[in-house]
């Protein structure tokens, strides 16, 4: 079973350094992060404030150089606005560095969302529990609603739309998650919401309820 190590506690100012420059050659740290892992090797506050500034100076440290590309990298793995802004705000970054950085960004989150679901969904979302879902998933990735409705029509665009007016496989639906007669009113509301979530308007679900219940009594007889 592995365990982590303890942190080896930094015996001069020159351990702080190493600690530093060990951190920076493995990626890019925003400086409050820099601080938090340094403060872990010392308590002596001024060795900590000469290494940040000597990082700093040599610009091994640059929270606007961070920003950017923490946003860019972020936006690759499909996240949105909203997702990148609290990330950001965990890393340290300012209120203000974080907007600017934001709003003067042009990037297209509806494309980045659609390429999402293009790649999870290969039929229209159009039913409510293929919408709930999508839309469950890209909130995940901290997009907004207004987003995620604009790349769930910009989806379905490429998909044809499904007629849900077929009561013979509606009633196979319900077979899948009835096994008797649908005869009282908890039951026959549970059935009418199982079929609206997959697309079936009220009137055809009352239609596929009245047929699965026939085909109920035919089998028993």
């Amino acid at each position: 079973m592995f365990t982590n190590k303890p942190i080896k506690i930094a015996k001069d100012i020159e351990g702080v350094r190493r600690s530093a420059l060990w951190h920076l050659s493995r990626r890019d740290h925003s400086q409050a992060e820099l601080l938090t892992k340094l403060k872990r090797k010392t308590d002596n506050h001024d060795w900590i404030e000469v290494i940040i500034n000597e990082c700093l100076d040599f610009n091994y440290l640059n929270d606007q150089r961070f920003t950017e590309s923490f946003i860019r990298s972020s936006q690759n793995k499909g996240y949105g606005k909203t997702r990148i802004k609290q990330d950001l705000k965990l890393k340290g970054i300012s209120e203000p560095l974080i907007k600017m950085n934001i709003d003067d960004n042009d990037f297209d989150y509806i494309n980045s969302a659609e390429q999402l679901l293009n790649s999870k969904y290969q039929e229209a979302i159009v039913t409510q529990h293929l919408k709930q879902k999508a839309m469950a998933f890209l909130q995940a990735k901290g997009h907004s609603f207004d987003i995620i409705t604009l790349a769930i029509e910009s989806h379905n665009e490429h998909y044809p739309t499904p007629k849900f007016d077929n009561t013979e496989q509606a009633c196979l639906l319900l077979s899948k998650k009835f096994r008797n007669s649908i005869d009282d009113k908890k039951q026959t509301n549970k059935a009418i919401r199982y079929l609206t979530s997959h697309g079936y308007d009220y009137s055809k679900s009352n239609q596929a309820i009245k047929l699965f219940n026939q085909n109920i009594t035919l089998e028993d007889e």
